[in-house]
């Protein structure tokens, strides 16, 4: 595995997990929500974790196959990209 491809993994996993964990925070934080608002809420969280972490890196790879972005380009997006959640998914534990 290609260390662009294990880094898009990583940072699309603690995406999920952070889309998790604020669905999950705003679900307890509202327990009289009406069971459409709960539907709606549940399947917004299915959407973005399940699809998007699918439907980006696969576009990512494609444009980096086709050369029409070097992937030196990429990488430092990357890792800014990562840096920020992990900032913030600390900044949101320790509130």
């Amino acid at each position: 595995m290609h260390q662009i491809q294990l880094a898009l993994i990583i940072s699309y996993v603690l995406m999920s997990c952070y889309f998790f964990a604020n669905w999950l925070r705003f679900a307890l934080r509202h327990p009289h929500s009406s069971p459409e608002d709960k539907f709606l809420s549940f399947l917004m969280f299915l959407i973005t974790t399940i699809f998007w972490p699918l439907i980006v890196p696969v576009s990512l790879i494609e444009v980096v196959k086709t050369r029409k972005i070097e992937a030196t380009t990429i990488i430092p997006v990357v890792l800014a990209m990562i840096a920020l959640s992990i900032s913030y998914l600390i900044s949101e534990i320790s509130a």
